[in-house]
């Protein structure tokens, strides 16, 4: 991870400027706190073919670098990574930010020709081969920060970064290659890797387990195992956790479950190996959404720096420490996992080490000693660019009551949290609301498309837009004076595809949660402005005024008035105001 600094400019400025014409109204949304669970079964049970993708093919991320060009690589990437910067702070907020990757130690000349890939020892075709990068830069109106992703609906939110003036100027790139195993086996199955190229490093998911989801790759895994373990305990976590679910419909008999959660970075165990550059860190999450009869209908997992990731710090550590002159680790290399077969090709291979990347770093002339207090300092500065403080995903449901209970756990501790869901039915036939996801965070639905196409980032996930504005749901519904509180909602209307000039309007107001008083009672919106041509669904993102709201708890209600005079129940949430 390169990091550089600067004082230019003002994105976040720019994007909240960018959106200021927002209307100011209110929508609802739910939130959870940490509350035991009883002992149950987590394994889904049938039906289950609408919750997730379901496929047979195995995805295998894969990183490879040339450990030649390690020893030079801080002089070598310098000048891209201060253009990089350059290039960030003069974008404007409708522009995307699509920068070159500076690392040159990762090998991007790659087909899937150069690879062959082996389960429990025996070679498997590989059907596919795609480049992506799990980390992108995202900039938002609350300044810039970094995402990651390695399943096709999970996205982790990483530290903010604008408060510490630094960007990123690697995107982490990797390979992912596709195989359908030739013998579907039930159990866990052994990965192995091979580059047709000599002296090359090769990090690779080293195991999959069978009847394994894309969207629940832990299944089956010790960390799996682990998880589900706290889920059917008694145990209370240590890390506070805060939860949002909202439903949208899809058409035909399943609706979609937009799901947040928020933590605090600094809950979370981390340790920073001084010898070798190393960041150790295992953010697991899973969720179980069981039916009123305890049975489970959906499930998901994630797993943020799995043993095989490569976890090091490959630049603004070691850039402090070079450019101050104290020492010569920008020698850094990290040892050949597995020297292959005469040398000739390079292996991703767990039981060689590939669990721990070890590096080390010779000091070339053995003129100048480390420093290693500057070296801790430097490391514990990175976290930003490495913990992560919330995580979002999304699962398909039928219409019914569901109760989802999720699980975070750092490998130190745990946090956890519980929420009822429902899903109401809908038969496409009549007026209907949805209900809504609150949100602190939004920039141009358009730059996301854009950096997320580059990236192949997280392809399944649904991004809520409005108006060419990408609301991300907050799973903490608690709100600071001078915070922002944004609200994404769908309403459906059928009579609009027969006749698209049908008026529609929104009524919202916040009530006392407490005593049931109206705070705020709003006029009616007029909703024609978010008709688009062809399409039933308005989507509407809007501003709530909280500024005038004294410390409590509120709900917020709403209700969508159609063409005929109908009108939708009220859909109500709570929030709080700090």
């Amino acid at each position: 991870m390169k990091v550089s600094k600067t004082g230019i400019g003002n994105p976040a400025r720019a994007i909240l400027l960018a959106v200021a014409v927002l209307l100011y109204v209110v929508a609802p949304a739910t939130v959870a706190q940490t509350q035991n669970s009883p002992a149950a079964s987590t394994q889904a049970t049938a039906p289950q073919r609408h919750l997730t993708v379901q496929t047979n093919l195995v995805l295998v991320p894969v990183f490879v670098y040339d450990r030649g060009r390690m020893a030079q690589a801080p002089k070598e990437e310098m000048p891209c990574a201060r253009a990089a910067v350059v290039t960030f702070f003069k974008l404007a907020p409708t522009e995307p930010y699509l920068p070159k990757d500076c690392d040159v130690t990762e090998v991007q000349d790659l087909s899937g020709k150069d690879f062959r890939l082996f389960e429990d020892g025996v070679e498997q075709q590989i059907e596919s081969f795609e480049a992506a990068a799990w980390r992108i830069v995202v900039r938002d109106n609350l300044g810039w920060h970094l995402q990651a992703s390695a399943t096709p609906r999970g996205i982790w939110s990483l530290s903010e970064l604008s408060t510490l003036k630094k960007i990123p100027f690697v995107t982490t790139g990797f390979h992912v290659l596709g195989y359908v195993p030739r013998d579907a086996k039930e159990g866990c199955h052994r990965i192995r890797v091979e580059v047709n190229r000599p002296n090359l490093l090769v990090f690779a998911r080293d195991e999959y387990c069978g009847e394994r989801s894309p969207s629940d790759p832990l299944v089956g895994t010790s960390q799996g195992k682990e998880l589900e373990r706290i889920l059917a305990s008694e145990k209370r976590g240590k890390i506070p956790l805060s939860l949002q679910g909202a439903t949208f419909y899809t058409g035909g008999d399943h609706s979609l479950v937009d799901l947040s959660l928020r933590f605090s970075s600094n809950d979370l165990y981390r340790k920073w190996d001084a010898s070798n550059w190393t960041l150790y860190a295992r953010i697991g999450v899973m969720g179980v959404i069981r039916r009123e009869d305890g049975t489970v209908a959906a499930r998901f997992s994630d797993l943020l720096y799995p043993s095989y990731w490569p976890t090091f710090d490959q630049g603004g550590a070691k850039y402090i420490e070079w450019e101050k002159g104290t020492t010569n680790l920008s020698t850094a290399v990290p040892r050949l996992l597995t020297p292959g077969t005469a040398g000739k090709v390079a292996v991703s291979d767990s039981g060689t080490g590939n669990s721990t990347l070890a590096l080390s770093f010779p000091n070339v002339a053995n003129e100048i000693a480390p420093d290693e207090a500057a070296i801790k300092t430097a490391l514990d500065s990175s976290d930003p660019f490495w913990l992560p403080t919330r995580y979002e995903t999304q699962v398909d449901l039928p219409a019914g009551d569901y109760d989802l209970e999720i699980v975070l756990n750092d490998g130190w501790n745990f946090g956890r949290a519980k929420i009822p869901l429902t899903v109401e039915p809908y038969d496409g036939k009549q007026l209907a609301l949805s209900s809504a996801a609150l949100c602190k965070s939004l920039r141009s639905a358009a730059v996301a498309a854009k950096e997320n196409a580059q990236a192949n980032f997280a392809p399944q996930y649904v991004p809520l837009v409005s108006k060419d504005i990408l609301f991300s749901p907050s799973g903490d519904t608690s709100f600071a004076k001078g915070e922002p509180l944004f609200a994404y909602f769908e309403v459906y209307e059928p009579q609009l595809a027969e006749n698209p000039a049908a008026p529609v309007s929104v009524h919202m107001r916040i009530l006392d949660s407490k005593t049931g008083n109206t705070k705020e009672d709003f006029a009616p919106i007029d909703a024609a402005s978010y008709k688009q041509a062809g399409s039933s669904v308005l989507r509407i993102g809007r501003k709530i005024p909280i500024d005038q709201l004294p410390k409590g708890s509120y709900r917020l209600e709403m209700q969508a008035t159609g063409s005929m005079g109908r009108s939708t129940a009220w859909r109500a949430a709570n929030f709080t105001v700090e």
